[in-house]
C-alpha cells in the first residue's frame, strides 16, 4: 500500500494531545484527541455520537491555546479541521523606540509647565 499525496500547504506534527470541543450553546465540551497538528489544522479523534458543529472552538489543553476550527472533513471517530486565521495583536514596537517616546512626551509635559508658569499657555 502506498501513502497518500500530502496536499496541506504546511506539515503536520504527529500528536497525542489531548484536547476540547464545544459542541454547543453555553459551554457544553466534549474531549478528544489530537493526532496531528499544524499551523493550520489538525486531525481530531472524538467519537462519532458527538455531532459537532460545522465551526466551533477547540482548546489544546497542553498549548493552553483557543483556536476557532472550521470542519473539513469526517470518517468515523477521525475528523479534520482547518483552524480560522489568528487575528494580529497589534504590531511590535521595538523597545528603544518606545524609550524614546516617553522621553519625547516627558519632555513635552516639562514644556507646557513651563509655558503655564510663564503665563503663555493660551
Amino acid at each position: 500500500m502506498t501513502e497518500p499525496r500530502e496536499r496541506r500547504r504546511d506539515p503536520r506534527q504527529r500528536s497525542l494531545l489531548g484536547a476540547s470541543l464545544q459542541v454547543g450553546p453555553g459551554e457544553s465540551t466534549t474531549t478528544c484527541l489530537v493526532r496531528n497538528v499544524g499551523p493550520e489544522g489538525a486531525k481530531l479523534i472524538v467519537s462519532a455520537a458527538v455531532p459537532v458543529p460545522a465551526t466551533f472552538p477547540v482548546t489544546i489543553d497542553v498549548r493552553r491555546e483557543t483556536r476557532t476550527a472550521h470542519l473539513v472533513w469526517r470518517e468515523g471517530d477521525a475528523m479534520g479541521i482547518s483552524f480560522a486565521p489568528e487575528k494580529s495583536a497589534g504590531v511590535t514596537v521595538p523597545l528603544d523606540l518606545v524609550r524614546e517616546l516617553r522621553a519625547v512626551r516627558a519632555e513635552n509635559s516639562g514644556l507646557r509647565g513651563r509655558l503655564a508658569a510663564a503665563g503663555l499657555d493660551d
